[in-house]
């Protein structure tokens, strides 16, 4: 869904306060001893050149969307399990297939 032009100059609006305070303004990665750390634009330019995962630093951004469409695919994120043999062969003995 587009933004309107009004929304827009609104996002821009919070961008520039987000800019203008000293919020996120120190380098959030718990790697201190990297030589790219507080340099977080060619920090995430590395990652973007090598293909690699995610920063650290914004890590939990990536959790928080990754717990949403967790969620939204009723928390199912891995495969089921298959049902073992047994419980057919358990099923059909209490409870019999009868032709439909």
């Amino acid at each position: 869904m587009a933004l309107t032009k009004e929304e827009f100059l609104e996002v821009i609006k919070e961008i520039r306060e987000v800019i203008a305070s000293d919020e996120c303004a120190e380098c959030s990665c718990p790697n201190i001893r990297c030589e790219l750390h507080g340099d977080c634009y060619n920090c995430v330019r590395v990652y973007r050149h090598f293909g690699h995962h995610v920063p650290r630093c914004l890590q939990f951004v990536l959790d928080k969307k990754m717990a949403n469409i967790s969620q939204a695919m009723e928390k199912e994120m891995e495969k089921r399990p298959l049902t073992p043999n047994e419980y057919y062969d358990y099923l059909n003995s209490v409870m019999p297939k009868k032709d439909i």
